[in-house]
């Protein structure tokens, strides 16, 4: 069993209660988004799930009717802005109303700076930035006729470090940061919160970390010993839309197992048995 694997939590699951209420979730294919659109089912909500694989997002809506909950699909580029505005019209014909937004659809690649395309450069700023505010205004006058919702954009540990080969994923996930800091004061007064989860490394099927060497390597660097799995990001993000989080709006919450150390080369010395340490 990989550290990515072991149960979260010793002392059981959190509860949550989002019955009545109704959830998009995009990249709802992927792990963390699968993770999330599932954690929102068990929880009551109906969902609207988004992604560009129609055949995996049919196998995610039948997760969600399995647990009792209805669900729709939309696929299609979260960087067309026509996307938006299917997405929303899905949720009004469908269920009537939109009470949580999860913008968690992105993309990345790794590659130098000197050697990115303009196109590659653009499609990295409208599949992690530009995509999250298309939706959120598409959804807003929803949440203003029905008096409040709540949106958590998904962003990255990346955002507050360098992050070599990934220079444009990280600067737009920095600029999701500040616009959801914006989004939180100009949309404060229609009752709808706005808040960003930056998770770290996270071992899904599909990430470099899913070999066991890779994870064991980069666990090494977090301070729980362990990378993260979409379900302790799902829980997070089920938190910031709920009852609990009533006063928390424009802020980053940061899901990576502990904070980077100053000094990195002290992480064997803090990993050792007590009496190599007292030996230093």
């Amino acid at each position: 069993m990989t550290p990515a694997q072991q149960e979260v939590s010793p002392f059981g699951g959190v509860q949550f209660d989002f019955h009545g209420r109704v959830a998009v979730v995009t990249g709802a294919t992927g792990g963390i988004g699968g993770a999330i659109a599932d954690r929102f089912a068990q929880a009551g909500a109906n969902l609207v799930v988004h992604g560009r694989r129609a055949d995996v997002l049919d196998d995610v809506v039948a997760r969600i009717r399995e647990q009792g909950r209805d669900a729709v699909a939309v696929t299609g580029n979260i960087r067309d802005p026509r996307t938006a505005a299917e997405i929303a019209a899905a949720a009004e014909e469908r269920f009537g109303r939109v009470d949580i937004l999860v913008n968690n659809a992105g993309g990345n690649f790794g590659t130098r700076l000197e050697e990115l395309s303009v196109n590659a450069w653009n499609a990295m700023l409208e599949a992690n930035l530009s995509g999250a505010f298309h939706l959120a205004k598409a959804c807003l006058p929803a949440f203003r006729r029905q008096g409040g919702g709540a949106v958590v954009n998904v962003g990255s540990a990346s955002a507050g470090h360098a992050h070599p080969l990934r220079g444009p994923y990280a600067a737009a996930k920095a600029g999701l940061a500040s616009l959801t800091r914006t989004m939180a004061w100009e949309w404060a007064d229609a009752n709808v919160r706005v808040n960003c989860l930056e998770p770290g490394a996270v071992v899904t099927a599909a990430s470099r970390f899913a070999d066991g060497d890779v994870e064991a390597r980069v666990a090494r660097f977090v301070a729980m010993n362990r990378l993260g799995c979409p379900e302790d990001i799902a829980s997070v993000c089920l938190f910031l839309c709920s009852a609990g989080a009533a006063y928390l709006t424009g802020q980053t919450v940061t899901v990576n197992g502990g904070p980077h150390t100053a000094t990195p080369a002290d992480i064997d010395l803090v990993r050792a048995p007590l009496d190599f340490r007292e030996e230093q």
